[in-house]
């Protein structure tokens, strides 16, 4: 089975190397003319195809056929229940290649036909149906008959097929396509918070869309590590479920979803696993420290948006999808995933209702061992569920409602084995088999948003967005054994294992209004606020009854990081003046004020635990400018000045406090502030799209993580801080059938944490390497797409040589393979995984030696992903 299934992925991509080598990319223009339905001319200008690419067998008959020209006599058109019926008429029997799209063109070429109607006024049909604006039959000099179906929204799908020597072709409506992809136009919200071209935006924006999203789901559904491949000065993938290890040019990065802060004060590394990415329409990255939402973007924003209702009638989407590794013969290593979606609009009302299931279940590196579940993207079940309502009270008002919700539980009869720790030299982490285990507490992570928002789009001349929101956040960790770790006795009150519990919620809400100042300026203002509250406690579990019959019973609990209350409010204001068609400048000022309480509270791994509790404040006005230039309006030149801040983790902070540490005046709870500086290009052309960056950022009182040589574990350091480095990406569409690009990125951090003028390397951690990343797509035939995506990790010592890390970054590179077929209404999608089977460690896993090399994962090694998803 294994030598089969190895034979298919290697014939995928011989036939994809063969089939794009063979293929004409040849087009011409052609002008559609007709009288549009009020009487006015409708004029269209599509590039359709020059030529049809026809088998061995069609180029036999289409030879024999030579000598009797097809004539068609007639076109009969008729309403069928699920859209149109068209029939050529001919005594002779006629071929037709495969459908071709150009826009919202559909279009169908017969060889060897022409034209002799009993009714000339048959060749155009305008306005058949409500979805399509024009039917029309026409021959070509090249001794073809052409058929093109345009339709309004999107082109239309249809199925050929013959029925006594007539060619019928059954045309049904296709999916519309957003207004802003139609226009070229690429629309971003997240750097501004308003509506704006990525062109008038002066600094760099990396925006992902639906498309890319699923291209990616088709090798993981790890939303850390899609992000990780596709954005130019973010971390490399972590193959984990958590952020752990992944910055955003070296710094902390917020993340959104609809706006809605996720993960938390004390996040435990989870922002970005707390949703599907079935459920995702973009994804909206912002490099560069940035306070425009307040707290936590020092190192840029990724705001995701999730899916929107239809503009109109009803689509139904039934998705189902496996994945398994090639490089093991184990039962549980197919994965199942299916995801079920309906979206509706009528009247007034609209909503989309979409839920998704992912068991997955186990994973094997390139020379075939298991990896341990605890990267959380193994053996867990998780379920993801999305339901939005809008409703337009009228053509300027509009309410919406938003709740998702999202679990991941983790199901699996192996651990990580901590014996590992008796081997000499750095080992990689192996799994194994203990049966199943009965939780107190099982692992797993819940994560819900109920998400309410308003918008008044003429309100005395300005646009009022509100919104309401509140999220809340379970998790339990996996259960972790400290006996082989070989704690001195010096700790003795340190259980034997433990887990963690930590709970987050919050609640918020945000107002701003878009004032109009004249025709070339404007202003965007409002307040922001939020309550939260924070906990990880840490629960002590019985070692002798997990010994005896698998059973993890709590014994105790204390805090890993206590219970604390932080509230913060944020008052800003952003401006934007278009001095001419070239020039743009725009700034913004933001005030926020922080608030926070903590009780007394008991420390799981500190003696004496005891520690006295408080409250603290602070605030921050944070500032930004940016000028652009427009030679052309392709083209933009952007010069940009932003700070942002951050609140430090003040659960770790409490957590790491002595028996003198005094909550009114410590240095660790004070507020991180950056100021990031950015240079840059961008050109948006019709098949080129390029952008070059540069920034440098900087911060008095940092904060990053150090290896401590004496503790043998990580801390947190806060210093003078300096971050740098440079971002290059470059997407080229050749012809309608050929798409190539990639980025480049790198970046070096930093830090005086002796505060003596004398800088070391920031750890690889929160300074990774440099990143490669390129691509090339093809449209091997009609509907028929594949690509090749290469990433290449470079390495890093520098770290090393300053004695920050006790490790060097040894570089990697992967290789991937997707092909996706068009087969009617439904999509057929393979993905392989790691295509050339390297056997590497990523970045994360590098890290880890000495007492954590039970956590020093492998990469899964080839892995075969297929998925089929139906709409109607």
């Amino acid at each position: 089975m294994i030598i089969q299934i190895r034979g298919l992925s290697c014939s995928l991509l011989i036939s994809f190397v063969v089939a794009t080598a063979a293929q004409s990319a040849m087009a011409q223009t052609e002008r559609i003319e007709s009288s549009g339905p009020s009487g006015e001319d409708l004029r269209r200008e599509v590039h359709l195809p020059q030529s049809v690419s026809l088998t061995a067998e069609e180029r036999e008959a289409h030879q024999i056929s030579q000598a009797e020209v097809a004539v068609i006599t007639d076109m009969q058109v008729s309403e069928t229940s699920e859209g149109l019926r068209v029939t050529l008429v001919s005594e002779q029997t006629l071929d037709a290649g495969a459908p071709q799209i150009s826009g919202n063109v559909a279009v169908i070429q017969i060889p060897n036909a022409t034209l002799d109607l009993a009714d000339a006024t048959v060749a155009e049909q305008i306005n058949p149906t409500a979805s399509l604006s024009l039917i029309q039959l026409s021959s070509l000099t090249d001794g073809s008959v052409q058929v093109a179906i345009t339709g309004i929204e999107a082109p239309p799908v249809a199925q050929i097929s013959t029925e006594a020597g007539n060619l019928v072709l059954n045309v049904t409506s296709g999916i519309a396509v957003a207004q802003a992809d139609q226009d070229g136009l690429r629309i971003v919200v997240s750097a501004t918070r308003t509506e704006e071209d990525i062109l008038d935006i002066p600094r760099s924006v990396t925006v992902i869309d639906r498309e890319q999203v699923e291209q990616q789901l088709e090798l993981t559904n790890n939303l850390p590590d899609i992000l990780g491949r596709l954005v130019p000065g973010l971390s490399p993938p972590t193959l984990q479920r958590t952020t752990r290890g992944l910055t955003l040019r070296g710094r902390n990065a917020q993340v959104l979803v609809d706006g809605v802060p996720q993960g938390g004060n004390s996040s435990g590394a989870t922002a970005l696993s707390g949703i599907a990415p079935d459920i995702i329409e973009r994804i909206e990255v912002v490099p560069g420290a940035s306070a425009i939402y307040g707290d936590g973007a020092t190192g840029g924003i990724i705001n995701i948006i999730t899916r929107a209702p239809v503009e109109d009638g009803t689509v139904y989407e039934v998705g189902v999808g496996t994945r398994f590794g090639l490089t093991s013969n184990e039962g549980d290593r197919f994965s199942y995933n299916t995801r079920f979606d309906a979206a509706a609009a009528e009247g007034d009302l609209d909503g989309r209702f979409t839920l998704t299931f992912d068991a997955n279940n186990a994973q094997f590196d390139a020379d075939g061992d298991r990896i341990p579940p605890e990267t959380g993207i193994s053996d867990s079940d998780r379920i993801g569920l999305l339901t939005k309502l809008g409703y337009d009270l009228n053509e300027q008002q509009r309410l919406g409602f938003t709740f998702s919700f999202y679990q991941d539980k983790l199901d699996s009869v192996f651990i990580t084995d901590r014996s590992i720790f008796a081997i000499p030299g750095d080992q990689t982490a192996r799994a194994v088999r203990v049966g199943d285990i009965d939780y107190d507490a099982a692992p797993e992570l819940t994560n819900r948003i109920i998400n309410l928002t308003y918008r008044h789009a003429d309100l005395l001349g300005s646009q009022l967005d509100a919104q309401f929101y509140y999220r809340d956040e379970d998790r339990v960790g996996e259960f972790s054994d400290l006996r082989p770790a070989g704690l001195p006795d010096t700790f003795p009150f340190f259980p034997d294992l433990f887990q963690s519990r930590g709970e987050v919620s919050e609640l918020g809400a945000r107002l701003q209004v878009e004032t109009p100042i004249g025709n070339s300026a404007s202003v965007v203002w409002g307040a922001d606020y939020s309550e939260e509250k924070n906990e990880i406690a840490a629960l002590f579990l019985d070692g002798d009854t997990f010994d005896a019959n698998r059973e993890l019973t709590i014994i105790d609990e204390f805090s890993l990081f206590p219970e604390y209350e932080l509230d913060s409010l944020g008052l800003f204001a952003q401006t934007r003046w278009d001095i001419s068609t070239q020039w743009q400048i725009s700034g913004g000022l933001r005030y926020d004020d922080f608030s926070f309480s903590v009780d007394d509270y008991e420390l799981a791994f500190q003696s004496p635990r005891e520690r006295e509790g408080g409250s603290g404040s602070a605030d921050d006005v944070s500032f930004n400018a940016g000028v652009l230039y427009q030679p052309i309006p392709e083209i933009g030149l952007f010069a940009n000045f932003s700070q942002g801040f951050s609140i430090p983790n003040l659960g770790s902070v409490f957590s790491g406090a002595t028996t003198t540490f005094d909550v009114d005046d410590d240095l660790a709870l004070e507020p991180q502030e950056v100021n990031n500086f950015e240079l840059g290009v961008r050109a948006e052309f019709e098949r080129v799209q390029a952008s070059l960056a540069g920034f440098y950022s900087e911060s008095d009182l940092g904060s990053a993580v150090f290896f401590n040589a004496e503790t043998g574990f990580s801390e947190l350091v806060r210093a003078p801080q300096r971050n740098y480095g440079l971002e290059v990406a470059l997407d080229v569409q050749p012809s309608d059938a050929w798409q190539l690009g990639g980025y480049f990125s790198w970046s070096e951090g930093e830090s005086d944490a002796d505060d003596d003028g004398d800088f070391l390397a920031l750890g690889s951690l929160n300074v990774p390497p440099y990143k490669l990343g390129l691509y090339v797509e093809n449209e091997t035939i009609p509907r028929w797409t594949n690509r090749l995506q290469l990433l290449l990790v470079g390495d890093r010592d520098r770290a090393f040589d300053d004695g920050v890390d006790p490790f060097e970054v040894d570089s990697y590179v992967t290789l991937d393979l997707l092909s996706s077929l068009q087969m009617g209404n439904g999509r057929l999608t393979v993905g392989v995984e790691n295509l050339l089977n390297n056997d590497y460690l990523p970045l994360t896993s590098q890290e880890r030696i000495g007492g954590f090399e039970d956590r020093r994962y492998a990469a899964p090694g080839r892995t075969l992903s297929v998925r089929y998803a139906l709409e109607f």
